[in-house]
């Protein structure tokens, strides 16, 4: 995770007005109220905080680089958010004996994640075992099928395949299952995507 934990230096000043209203819009999604614990994978720098952490009870917050889980502590601390764990951690081995103050995850955020795992369709269905029945999931993610020049080089610097359709193991899992496309711009690199469904009681 060496470039991801130098990424996280201008992490935000860089990529912050991209996704800003991709953000807000997945916190709406996710329905969250007082009552809820949240996990949010990756949580990078905590840029989803802000929309996240007012709203729920607890907050996990998960990620591969300690560079970004740094920049996360910083944003955290400087909000006074005690409620707000945060976890190095790869995704597939990830297990509730990483958060063992959070009781159940009620809800489950995954922005800007699968199109960068490895192995990303056997993360999600880790992930969804971690959500409590009855819980509500987002995914937030770019897609293009061809790569254009934007597209090759969001890959590049973000170690990512934004041809991969994210969306798929959510639809295939959830209930009540919806996909809709955000407002997208050209440095997207494709079209951004809310996917939202909830985990059958």
């Amino acid at each position: 995770m060496g470039w991801y934990d130098w990424f996280a230096s201008f992490y935000d000043r860089s990529l912050e007005p991209l996704y800003r209203d991709a953000r807000r819009a997945a916190a709406d999604a996710l329905r969250v109220t007082p009552d809820h614990a949240v996990l949010d994978l990756p949580c990078g720098t905590g840029q989803s905080f802000n929309y996240l952490a007012p709203r729920c009870r607890a907050l996990v917050g998960v990620d591969l680089s300690l560079g970004m889980l740094r920049q996360a502590r910083r944003r955290a601390d400087h909000h006074g958010w005690s409620h707000i764990h945060l976890v190095q951690r790869d995704v597939h081995a990830l297990t509730p004996a990483d958060y063992p103050a959070v009781d159940r995850i009620d809800r489950l955020h995954v922005f800007l994640g699968l199109s960068a795992v490895p192995r990303w369709d056997v993360a999600f269905d880790q992930l969804w075992s971690l959500l409590a029945p009855g819980g509500r999931c987002v995914v937030v993610d770019v897609h293009s099928e061809r790569l254009g020049v934007q597209g090759r080089l969001v890959n590049l610097v973000a170690g990512a395949d934004i041809r991969r359709r994210t969306w798929e193991p959510l639809e295939r899992l959830a209930s009540n299952f919806t996909l809709q496309d955000l407002p997208r711009r050209r440095e997207h690199g494709g079209q951004i995507f809310l996917a939202t469904g909830d985990k059958p009681a």
